[in-house]
């Protein structure tokens, strides 16, 4: 029941059948999955230990981003109850993630969902419409492809929160694939291109092509990774720029919407430079407001963040990141399941950093949700288990679970039943495959593994973060000079 809660917190954030009706909404499905995932981890074989919680440096980076948070608000306790969901959401994910089934299962369960969310978008306007999106796009948002969910309402949300599916159904289906899943995978990444196309966003459009660059020349040769990139820089931009509303860019000054956001960056670099400890958790638009008199987005993550918790909060916020990219990119596979897994979860991480700059995804679900996949993926290499096998639970057989200490309430009635027991365990030896397969899919591995020797931050990561901050401050402000 714990891997069916962590996959319904995608259900809940992709799908959100919460919104779908009235009925729906007052069941309150979101406090209900967090219950039911709280309860299975200190109800399951081996409960939730405190020591569980702090194993990679992901966790003790986003702990000090939790502490961080809350400390640097005013109304302490009600920043905590505002964040406890999401510290949830992360230590469910790292806590439940085990093996390596079940992480790749979470990316491609994450994969198809956002298909899916691509899919309800595009059928709004073709007569499928359960949510009413259509009246929305060809109304308010003048053409433009959007879907009546609440974070999925925008355009821009829409396109950036589906960029991610592409290079994650191709590593999924096409990537070492046979044929016939090439061709499925083919087909299922033309869903979340159109869907992108039809929201007509820049930032969407911008973003793809990032995306699909990084994500192709990740792990490949120095010598395709220069063949990419030359290819990209020689075609990839004509074709960039010939996709609607792009040439807007080349009047950015006076494009409202752009200026809008010159407007936006310039109050989170002056928060981020006179506040010590920011504005505040979730207090962007209040502060906005009170200084322009209308409310104006973020925009950014990095914008909100800054603004809102400072440099210590955006050196936390970045500190996280880092650690993802650290262990993605020093990690050594062994196996194409593991390899999948890495590039799945480096997709994430680079869609997320490039639409950072361009939407406040600041404290989405998101975050938490791949960080925690990637720690648990970190732990996997690390050789880090979760549990304490059992000594008297080793299987008689490869297939077959012990039933010794578990089913027999003495010693003296096991000894008297255990050969006519032993003798069925043995006859069921032709289901050996199903309960292997069961098994790999609940119980962590055990064994060691120097996939990843990093496990503790040091003072090169402090200082490789530290610089990040500075780049991304000086980023930043170069941004607003040249609009």
């Amino acid at each position: 029941m714990d891997f069916v809660s962590v996959i319904l917190f995608l259900v809940m954030y992709y799908i959100r059948p919460q919104e779908w009706g009235a009925i729906f909404s007052k069941l309150h499905f979101v406090q209900l999955v967090m219950i039911m995932a709280l309860v299975t981890l200190f109800f399951r074989e081996r409960s939730l230990r405190l020591g569980d919680l702090l194993r990679t440096p992901h966790d003790w980076m986003m702990l000090a981003f939790f502490a961080w948070i809350i400390s640097a608000s005013d109304a302490h306790w009600e920043t905590c109850k505002a964040v406890f969901p999401l510290a949830v959401f992360y230590v469910v994910i790292v806590q439940t993630l085990t093996t390596t089934p079940r992480i790749r299962q979470f990316v491609g369960w994450w994969a198809l969902l956002v298909v899916a969310l691509a899919a309800l978008a595009v059928a709004s306007e073709y007569g499928f419409d359960p949510l009413g999106s259509y009246e929305i796009t060809n109304g308010r948002m003048q053409g433009r492809l959007t879907i009546n969910l609440s974070i999925f309402k925008n355009p821009n949300a829409l396109g950036h929160n589906v960029v991610p599916a592409i290079p994650m159904i191709y590593f999924l289906f096409v990537w070492k694939r046979p044929v016939v899943v090439k061709c499925l995978g083919i087909t299922l990444i033309l869903l979340p291109l159109l869907c992108i196309y039809l929201t007509l966003s820049k930032g969407a459009f911008l973003c793809t092509a990032a995306t699909v660059l990084a994500t192709q020349t990740f792990g490949r040769p120095k010598a395709v990774q220069i063949i990419i990139i030359v290819a990209a820089i020689s075609f990839g931009g004509a074709v960039l720029w010939k996709l609607p509303r792009m040439t807007e860019l080349d009047r950015a000054k006076s494009d409202g919407a752009i200026m809008g956001r010159v407007v936006a960056f310039t109050h989170g670099l002056n928060r981020l430079q006179t506040r010590t400890t920011g504005i505040g958790y979730g207090q962007w638009l209040k502060d906005f407001k009170a200084v322009h008199h209308y409310n104006k987005a973020a925009h950014s993550s990095y914008v909100q963040i800054g603004a809102e918790l400072g440099k210590v909060g955006l050196f936390c916020f970045l500190g996280v990141l880092f650690c993802n990219l650290r262990t993605l990119i020093t990690a050594k596979t062994s196996t194409d399941d593991d390899e999948r897994i890495r590039r799945c979860l480096f997709v994430l991480v680079v869609s997320y950093l490039v639409s950072s700059w361009m939407v406040d995804f600041g404290y989405r679900p998101t975050f938490f949700m791949f960080t925690a996949a990637i720690a648990a993926f970190h732990r996997h290499l690390r050789g880090i288990s979760q549990y304490v096998p059992d000594p008297e639970a080793a299987p008689l057989t490869p297939a077959i679970p012990s039933w010794r200490g578990r089913f027999l309430p003495t010693p003296e009635l096991a000894g008297e039943l255990a050969p006519a027991i032993d003798t069925a365990v043995l006859a069921l030896e032709p289901v050996a495959a199903i309960a292997t397969l069961q098994r790999d899919n609940m119980e962590p591995e055990t064994a060691p593994n120097t996939a990843m020797p990093w496990n503790r931050i040091g003072w090169f990561d402090l200082l490789a973060i530290g610089t990040i901050v500075w780049a991304t401050i000086h980023f930043w402000a170069a941004v607003l000079k040249r609009m």
